[in-house]
């Protein structure tokens, strides 16, 4: 049952000794509820020893923090993760004895918080059984996490999302993507949640809009359990390229259509639903793609050189053409078909374009825009950074140094760029 509604306790009284708290029930969604700099709110119930409890709520439009306290006014937890106004609050809670607890959601006093917004929240209480799996699923995890490619986040996604058929209500959904699929992620997992601030509500909605597509990709998401020969033979291929080269665990994990690839402090991240996309023929020279290319992600520098003329545009296209030009010379592909097809068209053109803005801060025009591009392929940059990268090469005699120069000095981008010589080569 859905409760809706606002409840508001003035500030004058959200002190908890002596306010009257509203009665909590568990597993069940409270929607759309106001917060604000005078409106708390505060839900009193009883926690058993030896139970665990998840405390969820979802900011919409404030940021705030969730506490909780126990019969004697003591907090035993906090909780404000840096993520604003908006995404999700959650943790969970074993009590030490059995007794009546205290919970309040208050807006988070900082300076350009706003004054007044919504939360939705839910407690869930898990039954024996649902604490039976999870043990099953920690100890799973111990022995997926000591891999060094991590495939196990794949069955938990379609177990999550075969149980949403039995969810009545959108708390229900919620809570069977949170359980099934993030509470039991591998370590890579819990690194593509961080890296790109996904909650379950927002895989609900995705979910429901583009159910189709999900399973269209369903068997060959399968398909990467195999990878792990494809990941070694390009790390083995990164060694002859390039001496100092570091491998990276890969993690293969299911997302919202957003990210085929990124990387994390220790993970090459791999958002299987769009790596195994279109031919399944293809998906294995795919895979060899990403993986190369997130590879050289992991070894490229952070930051500019301390002494380098900052030129962030010029910068970021770099990293991103480095990463397709090596990835290149060792899967064969840069799987950007229509954005190298469509700047070998009109390089000239483009070059002149990238120049005139060379050093801008703003990447928008030239990376990650496919929201944006119009009358042309989105993620351009990648073209113009892989074709300076390309010059650098053909012009060095000692091409395992080219590479370590591809990789190690765009740190400093106006000089890498003057050596490349690409601005004075002449273009199509």
């Amino acid at each position: 049952m859905k409760k809706l509604g606002t409840l508001a306790l003035s500030l004058a009284a959200s002190h908890l000794f002596g306010q009257t708290p509203q009665k909590l029930s568990f597993n069940e969604e409270y929607s759309q509820l106001s917060v604000s700099a005078a409106t708390n709110l505060v839900y009193e119930a009883k926690l058993e020893k030896g139970k665990s409890y998840q405390f969820a709520a979802m900011q919409l439009g404030i940021d705030v923090m969730l506490v909780l306290q126990d019969e004697n006014s003591a907090t035993v937890k906090e909780m404000d993760s840096p993520n604003g106004k908006y995404g999700k609050e959650i943790f969970e809670f074993s009590p030490p004895k059995t007794g009546a607890y205290r919970l309040t959601i208050k807006r988070f006093e900082e300076e350009g918080n706003t004054d007044n917004g919504k939360v939705s929240f839910y407690v869930k209480r898990f039954s024996e059984a649902e604490m039976r799996q999870r043990e099953q699923a920690k100890k799973a995890l111990e022995t997926e996490n000591v891999k060094n490619t991590l495939t196990l986040d794949i069955d938990h996604f379609w177990e999550a999302y075969d149980a949403l058929k039995n969810c009545k209500t959108h708390y229900d959904s919620v809570t069977c993507i949170q359980n099934l699929y993030f509470d039991r992620g591998t370590v890579g997992l819990q690194d593509f949640i961080e890296q790109r601030n996904w909650y379950a509500d927002d895989f609900v909605k995705v979910l429901r809009d583009s159910a189709a597509f999900y399973q269209s990709v369903r068997e060959k998401t399968y398909a990467v359990k195999q990878s792990e020969p494809i990941i070694q033979e390009v790390y083995e291929e990164m060694k002859s390229l390039y001496a100092g080269f570091k491998p990276f665990k890969v993690c293969f994990a299911i997302g919202k259509m957003r990210t085929g690839g990124t990387v994390s402090g220790q993970f090459l991240l791999l958002g299987t639903e769009l790596t195994t996309t279109g031919d399944p023929a293809k998906i294995p020279q795919r895979i060899k793609g990403l993986v190369t290319h997130e590879s050289v992600h992991t070894q490229q520098p952070e930051q500019l050189d301390s002494n380098a003329i900052v030129c962030n545009q010029l910068y970021f296209c770099l990293r991103e053409g480095a990463a397709n030009f090596i990835g290149q010379l060792i899967s064969g592909t840069t799987n950007y078909g229509e954005t190298d097809s469509y700047g070998e068209a009109h390089e000239a053109e483009l070059w002149e374009e990238f120049k005139s803005t060379l050093c801008r801060n703003d990447t928008s025009n030239w990376l990650y825009n496919g929201d944006t591009a119009k009358g042309r392929p989105a993620d351009l940059g990648y073209y113009i950074g892989y074709k300076i990268c390309q010059a650098y090469y053909n012009n060095a005699t000692d091409k395992r140094q080219a590479v370590a120069d591809i990789i190690e000095k765009i740190s400093d981008p106006v000089a890498f760029l003057q050596k490349s010589g690409y601005d004075r080569q002449p273009k199509k």
